[in-house]
C-alpha cells in the first residue's frame, strides 16, 4: 500500500508541487484580507489535487496494471484514498497555515485569522472527499433498481457539495444552518468514500463501454441514420454539451435561491456558473475531439472551415447558455442581473475560443491541460488578487459593458486566426499519443 500511495505523489509531483505554492499564497492572502472569499480557490486547489489526478491515471488503465499486485480491492482503494484525500488535506491544511503564518510574522499588527483558516482547511478535506466519491462507479452504476438510485443519489450529494458549498459559505455566521447541512454531507461523502473503496475499486474495474453500446436483438448492429461529418459532429457534441451545463447551472440556481439571492451575490454566481460551463467544454469536449484531428483533416474541409467548427463546438454552447441563463436573470431578477450575466457569459468566450487555439497549437497532453487551465482561470485571478493587494476595480463585472463585446470580439477573431494557422503548421495535434480519455468511444482512445 505505501508503494501505491508514494508511485501516485511521485508521477504527479509536479503538479501537487504548484498546488502547494497556491495553498502557501492562499494563506497569505488569508492572513492580509479578512474579506477575502477563499471558498472558490480553495475548491480549484481540491480539484488539482485530489482525486482527479487519480482520475487521469484511472482513464489510461492503471486499474489493469495494480490488479495484479498482491493486493486486495479494499488496500487498493484505501490507498488511492489516503493518497488523493487524508495526506493532500494534511498537506494542504498545513501550508495554509504556514502562508498565513509567515504573512503574520512580517506583520506583527495582523490578527492570525485561526478560525478562517480552520475553515479552509475543512472545506478542502471534504472537497477531496467528495471528489473521490464522485469519479468512482459503483456496481451498479449502469443497471436498475435502487443500485442505481442509490449511486445516482450519490453524484447528486457530490454535486450540491461542490457547487452548492460554495454559494452557502459566504455569510457563514447567518447561515449556520445551510452550512451545517453541507458540511453534512460533505462529511457523509468523504466516510462513504473511505467505507466503500473497495467497492468502488470493483465497480471502475468492472466498467465495459461495449455495456453502454447498443445491440440489436437479433445481434445485429445498426449505424444511426441522417446526416454525418462535420455537422454531426457539431450538433451532437454543443446540444450533449449544452444539457449538461444548463442542468449544472440550474442545480447552482436552486441552491443559490435557498441561499437567499441579492444582486451583489448574483455576480459571483454569474461568474462561478460561467466559469466551471467553460471548464467542463473546454475538458469533456474540446479535448476529446482534439483525439479526432486526424481524420478532420483528411476530410475535404479547408483549415478556415475546420478553425470555425473547433471555435464553433467551445463557444455556441456558452452562448446558448449565457442567452437562456440572461433571459432568466431578466425575467425573475430584473435587468441589472440579466446584464451581470450577459457581462459574465459574453467575457468567459475570449479564454474559451484562446484555449482553442493551445489545444490545436500543442495537442491533447497534459502539459497542454496546464496550459488550458493558467489561460481560463487566469482572466479571473489575476484581476481577483490585483483587487487584493493593490485595491483595483472588480474585473470582468466593473468593465463598461460597451467594452467588453469589443475585447471578447476581437480575442475570438484572434483565436481563430491563431487556430487556423496551428491547422497548417503545427504537428501536435496529429500526433498519436496515449490519451487521457481511456477507452471512451467519443476519446478515439488507443
Amino acid at each position: 500500500m505505501k508503494r501505491l500511495i508514494l508511485d501516485h505523489f511521485r508521477r504527479w509531483w509536479w503538479i501537487l508541487a504548484l498546488g502547494a505554492v497556491f495553498a502557501f499564497v492562499q494563506g497569505l492572502i488569508i492572513a492580509d484580507n479578512a474579506k477575502y472569499a477563499f471558498e472558490f480557490f480553495i475548491l480549484l486547489l481540491a480539484l488539482w489535487t485530489g482525486a482527479n489526478l487519480l482520475n487521469f491515471d484511472l482513464q489510461r488503465g492503471v486499474i489493469r496494471a495494480v490488479a495484479v499486485l498482491p493486493l486486495t480491492a479494499g488496500q487498493i482503494g484505501r490507498s488511492w484514498w489516503l493518497a488523493t484525500v487524508a495526506i493532500p488535506a494534511i498537506m494542504l491544511a498545513a501550508l495554509l497555515f504556514l502562508g498565513a503564518g509567515t504573512f503574520c510574522h512580517f506583520d506583527p499588527d495582523k490578527v492570525f485569522p485561526a478560525d478562517r483558516l480552520a475553515m479552509a482547511s475543512l472545506f478542502t478535506l471534504l472537497w477531496l472527499g467528495s471528489l473521490f466519491t464522485t469519479i468512482f462507479p459503483t456496481p451498479g452504476f449502469y443497471g436498475n433498481g435502487w443500485k442505481r438510485v442509490r449511486t445516482n443519489s450519490l453524484s447528486g450529494l457530490s454535486m450540491m457539495m461542490l457547487f452548492g458549498s460554495m454559494i452557502f459559505c459566504q455569510d457563514m455566521s447567518k447561515k449556520t444552518l445551510k452550512l451545517a447541512i453541507f458540511l453534512g454531507v460533505g462529511v457523509l461523502l468523504t466516510v462513504v468514500g473511505w467505507l466503500r473503496a473497495e467497492r468502488f475499486v470493483l465497480g471502475r474495474a468492472s466498467f465495459r463501454v461495449a455495456a453502454l453500446q447498443y445491440k440489436d436483438p437479433h445481434g445485429q448492429h445498426h449505424a444511426p441514420g441522417g446526416f454525418g461529418g462535420i455537422p454531426f459532429l457539431v450538433s451532437t457534441t454543443c446540444i450533449r454539451i449544452f444539457l449538461h451545463i444548463a442542468a449544472m447551472v440550474a442545480l447552482m440556481a436552486l441552491l443559490w435561491q435557498w441561499h437567499g439571492p441579492q444582486h451583489q451575490g448574483f455576480e459571483s454566481f454569474a461568474m462561478l456558473g460561467s466559469l466551471m460551463s467553460c471548464w467542463l467544454i473546454i475538458f469533456y469536449q474540446l479535448k476529446p475531439v482534439l483525439w479526432q484531428l486526424r481524420s478532420l483533416r483528411t476530410l475535404p474541409v479547408s483549415a478556415t472551415s475546420l478553425a470555425a467548427v473547433m471555435i464553433a463546438i467551445t463557444i455556441l454552447p456558452l452562448i446558448a447558455l449565457g442567452a437562456l441563463v440572461t433571459g432568466v436573470a431578466g425575467l425573475s431578477l430584473g435587468t441589472p442581473a440579466a446584464l451581470t450575466a450577459l457581462k459574465s457569459y459574453t467575457f468567459i468566450l475570449a479564454p474559451a475560443s484562446l484555449c482553442v487555439f493551445f489545444a490545436v497549437w500543442r495537442g491533447a497532453g497534459m502539459q497542454t491541460s496546464a496550459l488550458l487551465l493558467v489561460t481560463l482561470f487566469g482572466f479571473y485571478m489575476v484581476p481577483l488578487w490585483l483587487q487584493v493587494f493593490f485595491h483595483y476595480p472588480e474585473i470582468p463585472f466593473k468593465i463598461p459593458f460597451n467594452l467588453t463585446g469589443p475585447v471578447v470580439a476581437i480575442c475570438v477573431l484572434l483565436a481563430f486566426l491563431l487556430t487556423r494557422r496551428a491547422l497548417l503548421h503545427s504537428n501536435h495535434a496529429y500526433r498519436v499519443q496515449a490519451t487521457s480519455f481511456g477507452n471512451l468511444p467519443w476519446g478515439a482512445g488507443r
